[in-house]
């Protein structure tokens, strides 16, 4: 299926803001566009294109052709659950004013063309749009280890205008992107880009039929696409780990063990609130040479691999920080405890980045409806005018349980409840992860509970 050619734009558009070059091209307005796929089994959902000479522009992609007939470029499908795909402006080599001389493009020797999901969530961007550029870097440019890439830029395409970007948001994903290339990625609708002309000389577009990007969500997703290559996998977490000066630790099987609590800032929501007392519990376990209860707000992306890849155990709730059991060693365990609804597939997040990298650790999920240790932040609520209307029943029903009215109420959502651990249940999972690494074992064990 061929994605529809738009009408050539006039030469007024390209009044534009030019940059010198990392070094000379061709004869001036010689420069052509063109492209090759090299995966295509028909499907647009699959499809993986290599353009030449492709130029990005004010949030748009050029093609330069030349001839009387408009070029037929494939439907290359960037992000399967928006149905998004790449879109790309047939440009004439003749409508391209004297001006833009080849010789001053800013010149991008190879570039990945990827949809960038909920870019200020770290889950989604260090374990989905991180690794698609690894996934097509490590593929189809064969920059596969530490410190190859020093000429790739991760071109990645949005479709919400956020001022907000990983510069200011996010700084670990950007140290997570500089373990992949040193240069700084590029977002199409990024204001300082706007009247820069860019040629990316090779770039890699598509999602192909291997993805991970939001992979949790869809039963027909895992009907399109199967999980990444686990050489390909591995050599991601290998790479991570040498860019950052880490080391991959094998427990021993008979310990004592590890034990790390990632807790969340109460204000944040999710927070354990009763960590510090689950901790000292876990210390009188035997076997259990330590446990503590860290925040990952503040540390750097190193940080937050040490703490993984040091602990034997690792024990958190739902939320973004659950993508760094990327970094987890061989034989660990890793334990969610959860109270969110049986059909929100509690566990599926972390399950899925297990599976899909072929993660070798063991996973014990813990997931409760009972909600008598849901404990709701009250000053989000009480000073609200919505609140004073809520019936009396509602409100006891808000603050001893956690259950938010019908009647909307601004910030009342499962997400932002705080709770606390119910020693009977975590207890057991504790003894299970350390069993499986007592036995060199590793599987997903579901221990939810029922009320």
């Amino acid at each position: 299926m061929l994605c529809r050619n738009l009408a050539a734009l006039p030469v007024l558009y390209f009044a534009l803001v030019v940059r010198m070059a990392d070094v000379a091209l061709a004869e001036p307005r010689r420069v052509l566009s063109t492209f090759q796929c090299l995966l295509d089994d028909g499907l647009a959902e699959h499809r993986i294109c290599q353009y030449h000479n492709l130029v990005l522009h004010r949030a748009k992609f050029l093609y330069i052709y030349q001839g009387p007939d408009l070029p037929q470029l494939p439907e290359v499908m960037v992000n399967w659950h928006e149905n998004v795909t790449l879109e790309i402006l047939p440009v004439h080599v003749s409508q391209i004013p004297h001006a833009w001389d080849p010789t001053q493009y800013e010149v991008v020797r190879k570039a990945t063309i990827t949809y960038r999901p909920y870019h200020r969530n770290y889950y989604h961007s260090l374990a989905e749009a991180i690794f698609a550029v690894h996934l097509l870097a490590c593929t189809y440019f064969q920059y596969c280890q530490h410190g190859d890439g020093s000429d790739l830029t991760a071109v990645f395409i949005d479709t919400v205008d956020d001022p907000v970007d990983w510069d200011t948001a996010l700084q670990s994903a950007i140290e997570a992107l500089h373990c992949l290339t040193p240069r700084p990625a590029y977002t199409i609708k990024d204001p300082k880009l706007h009247d820069r002309v860019i040629l990316l000389e090779s770039a890699i577009a598509g999602i192909g039929n291997t993805s991970r990007v939001y992979s949790g969500t869809s039963k027909r997703f895992r009907e399109l696409y199967s999980s990444p290559d686990i050489q390909i996998s591995n050599q991601f977490r290998q790479r991570m780990a040498d860019c950052l000066g880490l080391t991959f630790q094998t427990p021993k099987p008979q310990g004592p063990y590890q034990v790390t609590i990632v807790n969340r800032r109460y204000a944040s929501g999710r927070h354990m609130i009763n960590s510090v007392t689950i901790a000292k519990n876990i210390k009188r376990m035997e076997n259990v040479a330590a446990a503590r209860v860290i925040y990952l707000e503040d540390m750097s992306l190193k940080q937050q691999a040490q703490v993984y890849m040091h602990s034997h155990i690792v024990i958190f709730t739902h939320g973004a920080a659950c993508g760094n059991v990327i970094f987890m060693s061989p034989g660990t365990a890793a334990i969610e405890y959860s109270w969110l609804p049986r059909d929100a597939t509690p566990h599926n997040w972390t399950t899925e980045i297990i599976s899909d990298l072929s993660l070798p650790i063991t996973f014990v999920g813990l997931c409760t409806i009972d909600r008598r240790n849901i404990y709701p932040q009250k000053e989000r609520y009480i000073y609200q005018s919505d609140y004073g209307a809520l019936t009396s029943e509602e409100k006891l029903a808000l603050l001893e349980k956690g259950v938010c009215p019908r009647a909307p109420l601004h910030g009342c959502t499962d997400m932002v409840m705080n709770y606390a651990v119910d020693w009977s249940l975590l207890q057991p999972a504790v003894r299970l992860a350390m069993a499986e690494i007592h036995h060199q074992q590793y599987g997903i064990h579901i221990l939810d509970a029922d009320w």
